[in-house]
């Protein structure tokens, strides 16, 4: 259960208990109470109550009841007909039901002697109709409005709906603020550097507030360390390519004039500076697609896409076997240039790292609301306990890949942020019968 509902729940049940305890023991205390002769006024009432009867018989005494709802504060007075039933028709509270019950002579009394009335009866004089007068306790109203019957359930039920409201209300703006908080955390992670908890919730004076606007601090110090570090690797970079150039110009040079003798150490020395060039390109290419917030969005034929890295991959390694099943796919939005180098970077390592005699496998598919291209290998896989950290740059498996390429690690890096751009998700996989599997999934609606 969540924060939300646990709070909304105890909150509401402890406030619903207490409103109806308190609710049952008023109504109680009131109808208790209540003293049938000291009504403010009693006479006079019964005396203007005798005289309508008098005038105008039952239809005028209806008529005074109906005027006179309340004809002493907080009391009104009930008249009953000799069926017992209330003229008006309203309901007879419990404890003036037992007064009207009461007979005209107690037990054991002389018979000369009648108890006080704390009843009084009325007779019309043309009808001879004789009616009982009980005054009784006024319904507890709400603005006026809680005037029918069952007044205590009506007044209760509002005490509980408004407990309701409250406990929601109370619920929402407690686990409102750390809902933000995982939101805005779980973007973080996923390289969302901006993401803030932001406003109302950092201004707010509480615990919560404190704690929202350190998280803010917190991100913008992240991001500004991220970001220093990824213009440094830009710049590193990039000044990098100034003397690989000239190592290369001047490598060029010394291979003419070299002997035969030193040739090999030549070819070498070119093999190690291609392979920094490429090593200082991948960094320059994963640096800016870190500090890219998205991509190119141009209509992308996905199926001619990967044929044609499938057909480079053949060329490339004409002692390769690959398989390539292709279902027809809808266009894509997005970066081509992107999203060939991300594949050709999985491709790449499924035909270096995947076993000679075992085929690497291609499958291009589609769903109703994405594409998916899986990369299969035969290799010999990567233990489960790597296989989130291969997308990380510059992380190695010495374990589980032989040092037969000269990659730093950093092409799966570069495939993750190329998809995640795309709005996609790249995930890893040991095949049940060896090798690794890599699903590519880019949504449609990107």
């Amino acid at each position: 259960m969540g924060l939300f509902w646990k709070i909304f729940v105890v909150f509401g049940m402890a406030m619903a208990v207490t409103i109806a305890g308190t609710v049952f023991v008023s109504f109680r205390l009131a109808e208790q109470a209540f003293d049938q002769m000291n009504v403010v006024g009693r006479d006079r009432i019964i005396q203007e109550v005798a005289a309508a009867l008098d005038d105008g018989g039952e239809r005028a005494l209806r008529k005074w009841l109906f005027e006179n709802p309340r004809p002493a504060p907080g009391t009104m007075l009930l008249a009953m007909d000799e069926r017992g039933k209330e003229l008006l028709g309203r309901p007879m509270p419990p404890q003036a039901r037992r007064l009207v019950e009461l007979p005209f002579r107690r037990t054991g009394a002389p018979a000369n002697v009648r108890p006080a009335q704390l009843a009084p009866h009325i007779v019309d004089p043309t009808t001879g109709k004789e009616y009982r007068l009980v005054f009784a306790q006024a319904p507890i109203t709400f603005m006026g409005m809680l005037m029918w019957p069952g007044t205590q359930v009506a007044v209760l039920s509002i005490a509980l709906l408004t407990a309701t409201l409250t406990s929601l209300l109370l619920a929402r703006y407690l686990s409102s603020p750390i809902v933000r908080l995982q939101r805005v955390s779980r973007a973080l992670a996923a390289g969302a550097l901006e993401a803030r908890v932001g406003a109302p919730f950092n201004r707010r004076k509480d615990e919560v507030g404190r704690l929202a606007s350190d998280f803010d601090t917190m991100a913008e110090r992240i991001q500004a360390l991220v970001t220093s570090k990824e213009a440094l690797l830009r710049d590193v970079s990039h000044e990098l390519r100034s003397p690989l150039a000239r190592i290369r110009v001047a490598l060029a040079l010394a291979q003419r004039r070299a002997n035969e003798a030193a040739q090999p150490d030549l070819e070498r020395i070119e093999r190690e500076a291609e392979r920094l060039d490429r090593l200082v390109g991948q960094v320059m290419t994963l640096t800016r697609l870190r500090t890219s917030t998205a991509p190119q969005r141009v209509p992308v034929n996905f199926t001619e896409l990967v044929s044609e890295i499938v057909d480079d991959a053949r060329f490339e390694h004409p002692e390769a076997r690959i398989e390539y099943t292709a279902k027809p796919v809808p266009e894509l939005l997005g970066d081509p240039n992107d999203l060939k180098s991300a594949i050709e970077n999985v491709v790449r390592n499924a035909l270096i790292h995947g076993a000679s005699d075992q085929p690497v496998k291609i499958d291009l598919d589609a769903t109703r609301d994405a594409v998916l291209l899986r990369v299969q290998d035969g290799g010999p896989g990567v233990p489960d306990e790597d296989l989130a950290r291969i997308f990380e740059p510059f992380y190695r498996i010495d374990k589980s890949r032989d040092h037969r390429t000269s990659g730093q690690g950093i092409g799966l890096a570069i495939a993750t942020r190329v998809i995640e751009l795309h709005g996609g998700s790249i995930t890893a996989a040991n095949r049940p019968e060896g090798g690794l599997s890599i699903t590519f999934r880019l949504p449609l609606a990107a």
